[in-house]
């Protein structure tokens, strides 16, 4: 009872923990452009969303998770989405619990590193339905076939080129997974040459795979090109900062993991131990890389953490019976937390009231306007949902996927408002501007005879330019309209 109620107890943990989920401000844009994907029966590949881009082919690399989202969102709305963001990261969890217990480690011993390590992993995403979802689960899978290529079961190397061919469709983070491999392969083959016939073929046949997916050669010059782009106003892009939370846990892993390798009995695979060193180094080039070293950690130095914690704390089996007053006792917790989960609902996509301008989106969808719409890149998405493509806008989440950088420059002079500050507004024809209140955009906009102030509250205002021909229905729609209540929950 005591076994079977510590199991359950840990499931329970989990489930608490990676249920809770929040709305990024892409997963609109997502979700739109999956369903656009099922209903149309194509992968559009020219944007009907943005009046910017009128003609641009659209790279969409993430095409295959938004139609697994679009699915689930079909399926069952919100807990939908919530229930495939759990199994993909309940798969990746017990994967990374299967590793650490194949490698000798006692329950307690995974669990502890899971929590310590697996922090990391939480730390940017967990919250989120995001495509990097399945980064995650395929980075733990292709590692798990390099270590186990490493100890000469070479014929896993076989899966890999199918798992990058779907992951190429899933998220850009394939080109992680498929560089360690291309690093592990050559030093490998320096050291056991007589080996090439079982890597040689696999690995070439892993090159070709991305290959494989709507856009061809496209996408992976694409990725190329776009993988060092920098990007200064979004957190994740930015080196890890070490006097930061993220770069607390961050030490404390890389302390753990390298005190592990120091002190450990077990044998020290060189070429393992190069490849956690780069992924080591992955969190200063952007801190979203954090998930992968976590995963990069529990793989390539799990066994020998626990090797050292063994010496340090020496086990000692007892035979004596768990007392049935105490056996019950991860039950009751298991019970309780299921409880606590119930009052959290979560079965809802909780969503910051200051995160998307809801009222001032809820009256350009009463007054049933159609028009080209500027507005910030993390709003974007949220107007596609709900306005799209009757309203088209200036800018959103895809970024380098649809804008070129003379677009985005003019996008950030236009929000920062320097240099040529309304070269957008003039180039492309704007009928309207939804910006954060007291921003730059708002001072320059509300002292420019060419636009009017139609709509303000707490976090947005929305701006008309005198010249459209929406301001009469526009302002007769902000004369009939009513706020509606706080939206806490998506969409």
């Amino acid at each position: 009872m005591w076994r079977i109620g510590k199991v359950i107890l840990d499931i329970c943990v989990l489930t608490l923990v990676l249920s809770w989920t929040t709305a990024d401000p892409d997963l609109w844009g997502h979700l739109r452009f999956g369903l656009d994907i099922i209903q149309t029966g194509t992968i559009i590949q020219i944007d009907p969303y943005s009046y910017v881009t009128t003609g641009v082919r659209w790279i969409n690399h993430e095409w295959l998770a938004e139609v697994l989202f679009a699915l689930a969102w079909t399926a069952g709305r919100a807990p939908g989405l919530i229930l495939l963001k759990m199994i993909v990261e309940f798969l990746t969890f017990g994967l990374l619990y299967r590793h650490l217990r194949a490698m000798q480690l006692r329950h307690i011993q995974a669990t502890i590193l899971l929590l310590l390590m697996g922090s990391l992993l939480a730390v940017v995403f967990s919250s989120n339905v995001r495509p990097q979802l399945f980064t995650f689960l395929c980075f733990t899978l292709i590692l798990l076939i390099i270590r186990r290529a490493e100890l000469g079961a070479y014929r896993r190397l076989w899966a890999a080129p199918l798992l990058l061919m779907v992951w190429t469709n899933l998220h850009g983070g394939f080109l992680a997974g498929l560089g360690l491999l291309c690093l592990w392969a050559p030093m490998y083959l320096v050291v056991n040459r007589r080996t090439w016939v079982h890597i040689i073929p696999p690995i070439l046949v892993c090159i070709a795979a991305p290959f494989v997916n709507p856009y061809g050669i496209d996408l992976l010059t694409f990725l190329l090109r776009t993988a060092t782009v920098p990007r200064p106003e979004i957190t994740e892009w930015q080196p890890l900062l070490l006097i930061s939370i993220p770069g607390l846990l961050y030490l404390l892993v890389l302390l753990v993991a390298v005190g592990g390798i120091i002190r450990s009995t077990q044998p020290r695979r060189p070429i393992l131990l190069i490849l956690f060193g780069v992924t080591a180094l992955l969190p200063w080039i952007a801190v979203r890389h954090l998930s992968l070293f976590s995963i990069a950690s529990l793989i390539l130095t799990g066994e020998h953490v626990g090797s050292a914690w063994n010496r340090i704390w020496p086990y000692r089996h007892t035979d004596n019976p768990v007392s049935p007053w105490l056996a019950g006792i991860p039950l009751v917790m298991a019970a309780a937390l299921m409880i606590l989960g119930s009052t959290r609902e979560l079965h809802r996509i909780h969503m910051a009231d200051e995160q998307q301008p809801i009222a001032a989106v809820a009256l350009l969808k009463q007054s049933g306007v159609s028009g080209h719409l500027a507005t910030h890149f993390n709003w974007g998405e949220y107007i596609i949902w709900h306005l799209g493509p009757h309203i088209k806008v200036s800018m959103d989440g895809r970024r380098e996927t649809i804008y070129s950088t003379a677009i985005y420059q003019q996008y950030q002079d236009l929000y920062s408002g320097v240099k040529d500050w309304d070269a957008l507004l003039r180039q492309y024809r704007t009928d309207l501007a939804l910006v954060y209140k007291e921003s730059a955009i708002y001072n320059l906009l509300t002292l420019t005879p060419d636009w009017m102030m139609l709509y303000e509250d707490s976090k947005s205002v929305l701006f008309v330019n005198r010249r459209s021909s929406l301001v009469a229905p526009l302002k007769q729609a902000v004369a009939e309209f009513t706020p509606p209540e706080t939206a806490k929950y998506f969409p």
